[in-house]
């Protein structure tokens, strides 16, 4: 029996599961989907013959292609965070040196495939920040010790057996070296500037000590800061800049000098000539920039070229280039992460990549206005036009319509986009760490508009999360309003908050970027519209002052002082603190404390509310006995992870669940021996954590759902005050066979649709499970397909089927972001980080859409077959009617005349 019930219950597990999978045929690749791929912000760049060669600060090596920019090979290598690129060599094979202070890595790649060669260890005693650079076939590794010594190691580069490579160390007095001593590579030299006294080091010679010349008589005595940059020669060269103002001294036998004339400090050069390239600000509004070349030895102009250059772009930087005859190839980055890549002489952009998009810090999605031809409807009955015009209008907009529903609807009219009857054509609006902001389309993938912001950073929230804050105060459904969008983040020199408020179709602003005189620490879009049908919103300073943004909602507000309130969350001093403006005047907006949650020794990781715009379609769980078990439907309920060093448990995970409102803990769990990186999903009346299993070296997911009981206390509005008693609670854990990047949940238009969690891995997978696989399950409870209940399996199982990017691999995923479609099975999702991958998923398939290979054509001929057998059911009724009405018409003639006869041969009787 028991070997039955086992049995059985596998069965109803597959055969849910069975309806649960989602399936891609190849034909649908790239129909409802996109994804583009970059590499990050270039450090190093070689330009070969039909490639280009690049090193990131995302420790990237990829080649691009000379002719359009796109990827030919990417490899991606350690983590930034603990690793980077600090040298790149290009010959026939591409030489690379990864990693960070004492533990570096020497690679040789294939240049046409970026296959793997080679790879050996370099390992150091010393902990600090190092140079290399390759010179003869060897590779020289420099380490300056602070107050002591250079320490330069020679390595073979090649014919040499790897376990036999040993480096030759020698060590080269510098008691004047320092911490903030500027030091640089130019060619076969190692050159430092300290003290107002420039360095020089032979690194060919053996037995060579530094070289030093005064800074003054180079440059002449002057209290500015210098600062030294490597040139690109034969000839051992630095640029000496001070002031914006370049000198270019070179080496030759040990002896330094000056040349007589200055340069930009963007100045440039290659090995293939002996020109100096080196980038201008120009007079002409239609062409900002110019390129002007200097001959190295005189530094006299030799050709000057004004470019093309796109206006939104941020401040050109030539960071390498190729020169073949008189042609000339210049490959630039901007202060915004572009790539450009230059044609000379004639100063044409031969193509450019945004590269800002590999770093995206928040996103946000945009209902599209509506059409002209739907708008003119609205205003059928404006004016005074009578009932022909009226009526001549309708007729014409109808015509229109159908002609457009034809012809297969439109995504653009006049160049703007529209709104779709779906709601499956968004705009995306993205902010990314280089301070630019980009409007994604989502039927292409392709950039609407792009706005850079100049010296803006984004916040640092709980665990060193970069964060910036997109509050939507209007969208484009209030026609002819237009939508209304504000970015907050902070300035990059002075830490000072930032606003910019923006039209999210257009990218077009009104009032610019709004610097302000305090930080911010907090920012909460308020519910209540003003006479604009624009949402405040309140920004909370490091002081804790409140400022109202518009400032003339204010009388909106104040009608909601006493129940208004806020949290902040300080990671500093590890705590949870709650406010409100009760006490707060029309004239005088104040926060008051009324909740505090310290959480030391723990260090506070991470705090997680509700979606703003997630709708709640069950109010209740059925359960076997059909009965109702209500959800506990917080809105107010925030998420709390901690992580706790112990000296016995190594660490504790801890999460909490607290009212945001009264500062009331609901619910706490501890997990020992746990770590992170923990991951928080709050949604409805359950949360999903995941976090990492010391103990047995496993991730695991941990549910919670929460329940007020078979009484459900207001089913109209919800008060944190009003708590008669705290929730049930039900938890149930898993082990999850993957290591998860990120994790949210879908969302879709009423909440009808089933919950699915989506999962970044770190394979470049994003895979969906069901809430329903992960719902605790009731103890004592059956749970079978009659009560909507899978078996609980300790393992959750990750099929292929339900990796949602198929073979798309998307690298270094740091967010996954979620909207709601029109359809109510449809929600849309983006995935960033290094790739961006949008597309659109179906939690339980589309149940109100007809399927793509409906068969219109049957339904018409049924259609048309019944239209048409119903007019010749109606001729043939219609016929054998009349036929009836003439046979009883002649059977009650022939009656009458046998009644008149009857009559007549009564009379002639008688």
């Amino acid at each position: 029996m028991a070997n039955f019930r086992s049995i059985y219950k596998v069965q109803v597990f597959l055969t849910i599961l069975i309806h649960l999978t989602l399936a891609l045929y190849e034909d649908q690749v790239g129909k409802f989907d996109w994804k583009r791929s970059f590499v990050g912000k270039v450090k190093y760049v070689s330009l070969e013959a039909r490639r280009i060669i690049v090193a990131t600060e995302e420790n990237v090596l990829a080649s691009l292609s000379m002719n359009t920019g796109d990827i030919q090979w990417r490899q991606l290598l350690e983590d930034p965070n603990d690793y980077q690129i600090e040298l790149l060599q290009v010959d026939k094979e591409i030489l690379t040196v990864s990693g960070s202070h004492n533990t570096w890595l020497v690679r040789t790649w294939e240049i046409n495939s970026g296959t793997l060669l080679s790879e050996w260890p370099l390992n150091t005693d010393q902990n600090i920040p190092s140079k290399f650079t390759v010179f003869e076939k060897k590779l020289y590794h420099i380490i300056p010790v602070t107050a002591s010594h250079v320490e330069v190691t020679v390595y073979p580069l090649y014919d040499v057996n790897a376990n036999q490579r040993k480096g030759i160390l020698r060590k080269i007095t510098a008691p004047w070296i320092k911490d903030s001593s500027e030091c640089v590579v130019a060619n076969s030299y190692f050159i430092c500037l300290e003290s107002n006294q420039l360095y020089f080091l032979n690194l060919l010679k053996d037995n060579a000590d530094f070289q030093s010349r005064p800074l003054d008589s180079l440059l002449g005595s002057s209290l500015a800061k210098t600062v030294l940059i490597e040139l690109n020669h034969d000839t051992p060269s630095v640029l000496l800049v001070q002031n914006n103002i370049a000198k270019l001294a070179t080496i030759v036998e040990n002896n330094i000098s000056v040349k007589p004339f200055d340069l930009m400090p963007n100045a440039v050069k290659f090995k293939e000539n002996e020109h100096i390239y080196q980038l201008e600000a120009n007079d002409n509004r239609d062409k900002l920039i110019r390129v002007k070349a200097k001959d190295f030895q005189t530094g006299k102009d030799v050709f000057s070229v004004d470019l093309d250059y796109p206006i939104g772009l941020g401040a050109p930087i030539i960071l390498g280039g190729q020169s073949i005859g008189l042609v000339t190839k210049l490959f630039l980055t901007t202060t915004d992460n572009a790539l450009l890549l230059v044609h000379l002489p004639e100063g044409k952009i031969l193509w450019t990549r945004e590269e800002a998009l590999s770093s995206i810090i928040a996103t946000e999605f945009f209902e599209l206005p509506i059409s002209e031809l739907d708008a003119s409807i609205e205003h059928e009955f404006d004016g005074d036009s009578d009932i022909i015009s009226m009526f001549t209008h309708r007729i014409t907009t109808q015509i229109n319509q159908l002609y457009s529903l034809l012809s297969g609807g439109q995504s653009r009219k006049n160049g703007v986009m529209v709104r779709d009857e779906f709601g499956l054509h968004k705009i995306i609006v993205v902010a990314t760490r280089a301070g630019k902001l980009f409007a994604i389309d989502t039927l292409s993938g392709s950039i609407a508009w792009s706005y850079r912001l100049p010296n803006i950073q984004p916040f640092l929230s709980t665990d060193k999360k970069e964060e910036m804050l997109l509050l939507v105060q209007r969208t484009a459904k209030y026609y002819p309003l237009p939508a209304q969008c504000v970015l907050l983040a902070q300035d990059s020199i002075t830490g000072l908050g930032v606003v910019f408020q923006f039209d999210p179709i257009t990218g077009q602003s009104t009032k610019g970027i709004q610097r302000l005189n305090y930080k911010i620490v907090q920012a909460v879009l308020l519910p209540y519209p003003n006479k604009n049908l624009l949402k405040p919103f309140l920004v909370v300073s490091d002081t804790l002052e409140v400022h109202l943004f518009p400032k003339d909602s204010i009388s909106q507000l104040k009608e909601h002082f006493s129940t208004t309130f806020l949290y902040i969350a300080d990671p500093k001093r590890d705590s949870l603190n709650g406010y409100s403006l009760k006490y707060s005047t029309e004239d005088s907006l104040k926060l008051t404390p009324i909740w505090e949650v310290n959480f030391q020794p723990s260090n506070l990781v991470d705090v997680s509310a509700k979606p703003i715009n997630e709708i709640v379609h069950s109010q209740g769980k059925v359960l076997y006995d059909r009965s109702v078990y209500y959800k506990y439907v917080n809105p107010n309920l925030l998420a709390v992870a901690t992580v706790t060093p112990d000296p016995n448990h190594r660490s504790v995970v801890s999460v909490y669940l607290i009212d945001g409102v009264t500062g009331l803990i609901l619910h706490s769990a501890s997990h020992r021996r746990a770590k992170g990186p923990i991951h928080l999903v709050h949604s409805e009346n359950w949360l999903v954590y995941t976090y990492f299993n010391d103990r047995f070296r496993r991730m695991e997911v941990s549910a919670v759902e929460l329940y007020e009981g078979h009484l459900q206390s207001n089913s109209t509005v919800f008060s944190s005050f009003a708590v008669s008693q705290l929730p049930d609670i039900q938890t149930q854990s898993y082990i999850l066979p993957a290591m998860p990047l990120k994790m949210t949940v879908t969302l879709t238009e009423r909440g009808v649709t089933n919950k699915f969690l989506l999962i970044a891995l770190t394979n470049g997978a994003v895979i969906e499970i069901p809430w329903l696989l992960l719902q605790p399950r009731f103890t004592g409870m059956p749970c079978g397909p009659e009560e909507s209940c899978i078996p609980y399996m300790p393992e959750i199982p990750i099929h292929s089927e339900t990796t949602i990017n198929y073979n798309q691999t998307l690298s270094r995923i740091s967010g996954i972001e979620v909207a709601p479609a029109r359809l109510e099975s449809t929600c849309h999702v983006l995935v960033h980080g290094l790739d961006i991958f949008y597309t659109r998923v179906a939690p339980s398939k589309t149940f109100d859409l007809l399927k793509e290979d409906f068969d219109y054509r049957l339904i018409v001929l049924v259609l048309v077959g019944s239209i048409v057998a119903t007019f010749v059911t109606k001729r043939l009724a219609a016929r054998k009617a009349l036929k009836r009405a003439w046979k009883i018409f002649h059977k009650k003639d022939i009656d009458k005349k046998i009644e008149v006869m009857r009559i007549c041969c009564i009379g002639i009787v008688k």
